[in-house]
């Protein structure tokens, strides 16, 4: 891997480190934010859907900017405006609760710019093997961010109210940690990121194998014909015209790519599941804790940051191993390897998507059920377990994405995914779970009915997750074919000047397609295809 590939990766990864620390910092004072602005759980909940909203409709945006400008440019505006933001909510006073809704909205249009925008960036730095292994180490930092984010928002409350029973305001400076390292971040983007070109990685790895076919059909030509070996080559250049693809056709597009469909619905049912667990899981426990202690507010439980920090650290360790494991299975998987010797399968990443489904299933419910019967270290195993589960899918879906799309339309397939997985899943998951824990409990606010009330709200993502397993079977059914016409694509048209090398052939100028030298030319359908215009849907 080159020197500047690895130091773009890895400030890309630290940037999306920081993006889901701030966005679980808050979840980590969940019961200081609550009494803080006196809400009940919905509005808790709506603070998270809230900025979701702002998340998934300034994705689609990001994503159609970022397959027609300079992404760089993108990413570095929304790190701007993020850090402006959560700054700034850090300072909003007990009565003007919207006002912190609003701005923790406008942290969401931050956000958005740059998760939709960074894994297509990476698709075109890395292909083949490389480009998973990358995905996989790039969404680490959803596991990661998440528990650092725990950990962080509830450890920096916890000194600054050191000593100090009366603040309330205190849970503040634990959401003023990321701004800090969000400036060190885009500082390290402007001189340390360079814009690749689009369809780059595709490019490449297509042209060896075309060169590797080229040589081969080059001798047999020359043993068969006296066509002059300095004439059997040419390069072709077909110009990467993604700036001509309109809205509407990127969407007709997608809605034919069935393995799209389905991997998006069972996707969103993952992203409902995971939002909810993660965002209401901590304070649930708190309220049984403070229930099976008989005290009568989960506030005065004086071990909540051990709560923040098991919860932490089960989701930052239980993320990578779930992501790594997901990823390596997968690969190993596809081509027949290690456990999976003499068993390839092209239908890997939905598989492994699906078997993490099925399993997080039972695993969330019988957790549940040991924290109400008081066996906590059991609940966190299993809940470790859950986590280890809901991640397998993280990296591979998106792998899966990259090779079911063709290059130029990636932005916006991300977008689209982002946008629907968000809407139907971690933006209406938390406030639905609260609303219907609001309507389990009613005026009962004593910490155990509070804590059934949301495990009653919980069998709602439980059956969602094994319907995101149906709905992974169900892309791994549809998939080959998916990946049979973006693999034609890549391997009839180049990226952004890219070129290949084929036998026989001539390009008209400035029009995209590649007339027939029926001297030369092998009866092969690859060829045929590249009288097409060179970017038609």
């Amino acid at each position: 891997m080159e020197n500047k590939k690895l130091v773009c990766l890895i400030i890309l990864f630290a940037i999306n480190l920081l993006n889901y620390m701030d966005r679980f910092t808050i979840a980590g004072v969940l019961n200081d934010v609550i009494k803080f602005y006196n809400i009940d759980d919905k509005m808790a909940g709506f603070l998270q859907t809230v900025f979701i909203i702002f998340f998934m409709l300034f994705a689609p945006i990001c994503g159609c900017l970022g397959d027609r400008f300079n992404r760089k440019i993108i990413i570095l505006i929304g790190e701007i405006v993020w850090v402006l933001a959560v700054f700034a909510s850090s300072f909003i006073p007990q009565n003007h609760f919207a006002s912190f809704v609003i701005l923790r909205g406008i942290v969401g249009i931050g956000e958005a710019s740059y998760a939709v925008v960074a894994p297509t960036f990476l698709a075109d730095m890395f292909g083949g093997k490389t480009r998973s292994r990358v995905l996989m180490f790039f969404y680490f930092a959803i596991p990661v961010g998440s528990g650092l984010g725990y950990v962080i928002g509830s450890y920096v409350a916890s000194i600054a109210k050191a000593g100090r029973t009366d603040c309330l305001d205190c849970w503040q400076w634990g959401i003023r940690a990321t701004p800090l390292f969000g400036v060190a971040t885009i500082i390290a983007l402007i001189f340390g990121v360079d814009e690749p070109v689009r369809g780059q990685a595709d490019q490449e790895e297509e042209s060896g194998r075309i060169n590797g076919q080229t040589e081969s059909n080059n001798l047999n030509n020359r043993v068969n014909s006296s066509t002059p070996a300095n004439e059997d080559i040419i390069t072709v250049s077909t110009p990467f015209k993604n700036k001509l693809s309109n809205i509407y056709q990127d969407l007709v597009y997608l809605l034919e790519n069935q393995t799209f469909i389905w991997s998006t619905i069972a996707y969103t049912a993952v992203v409902f599941s995971t939002g909810t667990l993660t965002w209401w899981a901590p304070a649930a426990i708190e309220e049984a804790i403070a229930w099976h202690h008989n005290i009568t507010n989960a506030s005065a439980v004086t071990d909540t940051e051990h709560v923040a920090l098991t919860f932490g650290g089960i989701t930052c360790a239980g993320g990578i191993i779930g992501v790594a494991v997901g990823t390596v299975a997968s690969m190993a998987w596809k081509r027949g390897i290690s456990c999976f010797s003499g068993y390839s399968n092209q239908r890997a990443d939905p598989l492994v998507s699906a078997i993490g489904s099925f399993l997080a299933t039972p695993l969330l419910f019988l957790s549940i059920k040991l924290i109400d019967l008081n066996f906590i270290f059991l609940a966190w195993l299993l809940l470790f377990l859950t986590i280890v589960s809901l991640c397998l899918n993280w990296a591979v879906n998106v792998d899966m994405l990259m090779a079911i799309i063709v290059p130029h339309r990636r932005g916006i397939a991300s977008a689209v995914q982002i946008l629907i997985s968000h809407a139907f899943g971690d933006a209406s998951g938390p406030w639905i779970v609260g609303a219907i824990s609001d309507s389990v409990r009613g005026e009962d606010k004593t910490p155990e009915a509070h804590f059934h009330s949301l495990v009653i709200a919980f069998y709602l993502p439980n059956v969602l997750l094994f319907l995101s397993g149906v709905g992974f079977l169900l892309a791994a059914y549809t998939l080959p074919k998916d990946l049979k016409l973006a693999e034609d694509w890549r391997t009839n048209r180049r990226g952004t000047d890219g070129s290949a090398q084929l036998t026989g052939v001539t390009q008209t100028a400035d029009t995209g397609h590649l007339p027939l030298d029926d001297g030369n030319l092998s009866p092969s359908n690859r060829l045929n295809q590249y009288q097409n215009e060179a970017f038609d849907p």
